[in-house]
């Protein structure tokens, strides 16, 4: 399981569908790589039209 970063993190993300994860339980933080699974947890989605640099904050 993965720690939870308290500091922002900012990612560049390309155009298109991109799901981040939101139960701090992700080995790929801050992408949702389906740890969430048997929770209540469902990751963000985010659909982007133009590349876009981002803030995520837990």
């Amino acid at each position: 399981m993965s720690t939870v970063n308290p500091e922002p993190t900012i990612v560049s993300l390309d155009k298109g569908t991109h799901y981040l994860c939101t139960c701090a339980r992700s080995q790929n933080s801050p992408y949702c790589d389906g740890s969430h699974k048997g929770t209540q947890f469902q990751p963000l989605v985010l659909e982007l039209e133009a590349p876009q640099t981002v803030e995520v904050t837990p």
